[in-house]
């Protein structure tokens, strides 16, 4: 296999127990990774680990715990192999429901785990980060970090949030050869929609009809590609996601329009 830039490097991935992370992870196991897995769910973390080839550790956790927490989790990280190239933020949950229907707790769920849990890990990694050899940061954003839609109000904001720290993050460390590489998706055929909170923080419990999207596959092949490149910034998806991205930076009253009074 062709040499990658993911060759003899420790990638963590975080949100590795289903959907892109799970794929993600399938895929760099076929680079001569080491890989460090993690997510609440244990047991697949464990079937996940012992499927694959190259050598990997699971590590659980939870987006959600408090900075002491996941600080701790990443200090346990870094003792696995003594190393930590790349760190892959993928895990995070989405909301179906309206603001007014949307309790303030599931406001600070949603932000905790989609926002907070990435930058508390960021802030206890990165001078570890910053002595790896080409080390890089992969953040699983949404193209709804880019615009907002009818019953996503936290999950927008959440994504608005990562994208705009980790863009800051870019600038202030543009001389320190760290690289940051925010992916934005738009639908995958994952169990995002099934997971999503409603208003009051219990789960949606099931997929939606008509949403398509792309595969994992597909979105694990794009992920892989735009880091190894070194993008700072790529949108993946179908053409009518990426083309909404333009749409709202270019035509915004159109834009409006097309979502106004749709989910």
């Amino acid at each position: 296999m062709k040499k990658t830039r993911f060759e003899n490097k420790v990638c963590w991935v975080i949100g590795a127990s289903s959907g892109i992370g799970y794929q993600l992870a399938s895929d760099l196991s076929l680079m001569n990774t080491k890989l460090i897995l993690s997510g609440r769910n244990e047991q697949k973390l464990t079937t996940l680990s012992r499927s694959l080839k190259v050598d990997s550790s699971v590590l659980p956790l939870d987006l959600s715990d408090q900075e002491e927490a996941l600080a701790s989790k990443v200090k346990q990280a870094e003792a696995i192999y003594s190393q930590i190239d790349i760190v892959f933020f993928v895990g995070g949950i989405s909301q179906r429901s309206s603001f007014l229907e949307t309790a303030t707790s599931t406001f600070e769920q949603i932000m905790k785990v989609n926002f907070w849990g990435a930058v508390h890990i960021t802030k206890s990694i990165l001078p570890h980060l910053l002595k790896a050899n080409d080390p890089i940061i992969v953040v699983i954003n949404s193209v709804q970090g880019k615009f907002g839609i009818p019953n996503r109000s936290a999950y927008a904001s959440s994504k608005h949030a990562l994208l705009g720290f980790f863009d800051s993050l870019r600038a202030e460390l543009g001389n320190q050869k760290i690289q940051i590489t925010s992916i934005l998706p738009g639908y995958v055929k994952t169990d995002l929609a099934k997971n999503a909170l409603l208003g009051d923080g219990s789960q949606q419990g099931h997929l939606e009809d008509g949403k398509g999207g792309i595969s994992t596959e597909q979105a694990s092949k794009d992920i892989l590609h735009f880091t190894s490149v070194g993008k700072s910034e790529a949108v993946i998806g179908r053409p009518r996601e990426k083309a909404a991205v333009l749409i709202k930076r270019f035509f915004p009253s159109f834009f409006e329009k097309l979502v106004r009074k749709k989910s």
